[in-house]
């Protein structure tokens, strides 16, 4: 398993900005409309919820701070990983 650099105490050692630039080409490139970078937090948990974790799973993985403000997700019901077979994958990882 490859594990992530730490530089300077982060985790992700990116600029901001150099992400922002890089999520809006992919977003013109996929001719997505609407779709903001916090969006995909929601998305996000919303899956680990899907796919079965606990509260505090996605809390960790999140990081929300307080439980209470993950209630919202925890109407979703396990129904495992919606993308494991995903063909966009292969458009992705082309470029």
């Amino acid at each position: 398993m490859r594990l992530q650099p730490h530089r300077k105490g982060k985790i992700f050692p990116y600029n901001s900005d150099t992400v922002s630039r890089r999520f809006t080409f992919a977003c013109k490139f996929l001719d997505i409309d609407d779709l903001h970078f916090h969006d995909l937090r929601h998305e996000a948990v919303s899956r680990l919820f899907e796919m079965g974790k606990t509260i505090p799973q996605a809390a960790a993985v999140s990081g929300h701070r307080s439980w209470q403000s993950l209630q919202r997700y925890t109407h979703l019901r396990k129904t495992g990983d919606k993308y494991d077979d995903w063909a966009g994958w292969e458009c992705l990882e082309k470029h």
